[in-house]
Parts: C-alpha cells; sequence; structure tokens
C-alpha cells in the first residue's frame, strides 16, 4: 500500500471566483515579478473556490509557512502575483 501525501490546497477569494467565474479556467499560469512561472490547478467552484494542485510546489519554493496570503493581479488570462 503506497501512501500518498495529502496536497495542500490554496483558497481563492470567493467573489473574485464569482466575478469572473466564466473566465476563469482550470489550469492558472502564475508568474511572479522575477519571470518564475508557476502551474496550478484551480476547482472552478464557486462555493468553495480553492487552487487544488500546485499550491504545495508554490508553497516550497517561496518558503511559505503555514497560511499565506498572496496578492494575484490578473488581467484577462494572466496572474501575476507579488
Amino acid at each position: 500500500m503506497a501512501v500518498i501525501p495529502e496536497e495542500i490546497n490554496g483558497h481563492v477569494d470567493r467573489a473574485f471566483a464569482i466575478e469572473f467565474e466564466n473566465e476563469l479556467e482550470e489550469e492558472w499560469s502564475l508568474s511572479d515579478s522575477q519571470g518564475n512561472i508557476h502551474i496550478v490547478y484551480y476547482n472552478k467552484d464557486i462555493l468553495c473556490p480553492q487552487i487544488v494542485y500546485g499550491w504545495s510546489r508554490l508553497s516550497d519554493f517561496y518558503g511559505f509557512k503555514g497560511d499565506h496570503n498572496i496578492l494575484f493581479r490578473y488581467v484577462g488570462s494572466a496572474f501575476s502575483f507579488f
């Protein structure tokens, strides 16, 4: 029996999810001000919007510990964060 570590999900602001419900795709490419690009997957659930895959890798890359807020900028189909 293989034990698979549980993926830690990132919560998405519900107001944002509702406002852009018809535009948001499942796969998001996130870029930072240094040009690093991270691919994450969004569950497209306006009741409980979350990044359901890729958040752990993003957290590890930046050394996030515990809960951490990220400010995203969404322009059309592009995301960037600070």
